[in-house]
């Protein structure tokens, strides 16, 4: 069982062409902000699998692989950051997974229910993510430095011993912290139980409502329940989805997820 959550991608090739770059590539930093943030723009963020169809994703390699590249699905970050973390080791990067917490509009301590990656590239670690359904970075950020990528600021600083916080300067100038995570690697298999409760669990925001996220170029989509919110060029659209057939469109024209409906919206 376990054993099947260590295998390699099964197809790095496949994968580059899922999200749009080159094979083989040069592991270096600028193609790893090419693949963040192609990936971010290529597959989606979304909680459906939880959600509308009422199931715990697998995360065995085999199965993420037909769910996102064969099947062109997306998912959330237990899946993604999955995939990503064995597609950059098969393209020769210093990569592995880290859990992290998300602080971004907490005032308390939460859970550590967040998988990221971090890559060690010419002496320097940077943190990397595409499995994030709010603001994350467009590409590699530096641990212990700053970057601006695509207009936005990000910084990781050191928070004690064991921590190193990820934090985002806002269009307002405001600074706000986004995650706090573990430097040191951990297993496929410490992330299950995570993974068990955020899908199943009705205390979880992913069986609660339906959220689906995507970059674009000129800035990103989300839909939140049945609110269709758009960042274009610094403006900010909004739309109330008043169907079950709009809902539909939505997802195929914006997210690239042409669904039946049940595997949009639970079965009443």
């Amino acid at each position: 069982m376990y054993e099947a959550l260590y295998s390699p991608l099964p197809d790095c090739a496949a994968y580059a062409a899922r999200i749009g770059v080159s094979w083989p590539i040069t592991p270096d930093l600028a193609t790893l902000d090419e693949i963040l943030f192609r990936n971010q723009c290529a597959i989606p963020f979304e909680n459906l699998e939880a959600y509308a169809e009422k199931r715990v994703p697998s995360l065995e390699m085999s199965a993420l692989f037909d769910k996102v590249v064969t099947n062109r699905r997306g998912g959330y970050c237990f899946e993604l950051n999955a995939l990503l973390c064995a597609f950059l080791q098969g393209a020769g990067y210093d990569a592995w997974s880290v859990s992290c917490r998300i602080l971004r509009g907490k005032d308390f301590i939460p859970p550590m229910l967040h998988r990221g990656i971090l890559v060690r590239l010419d002496g320097q670690t940077y943190y990397c993510d595409v499995g994030y359904g709010g603001p994350q970075p467009g590409g590699a950020v530096p641990l212990g430095g700053q970057r601006t990528i695509l207009g936005e600021t990000f910084l990781i600083e050191r928070r004690g011993d064991a921590w190193w916080g990820l934090d985002r300067i806002t269009s307002q100038g405001v600074r706000e912290k986004v995650f706090e995570f573990w430097e040191f690697p951990l297993p496929a298999s410490y992330f299950v139980p995570y993974n068990f409760y955020c899908a199943s669990s009705p205390e979880s925001v992913f069986t609660q409502k339906r959220m689906l996220n995507r970059r674009t170029p000129q800035g990103s989509l989300a839909l939140t329940g049945d609110v269709l919110t758009e960042h274009r060029d610094g403006q900010v659209f909004t739309q109330q989805v008043k169907s079950r057939e709009a809902l539909q469109e939505i997802a195929a024209s914006r997210f690239d997820l042409p669904l039946p409906l049940e595997a949009l919206t639970p079965s009443e």
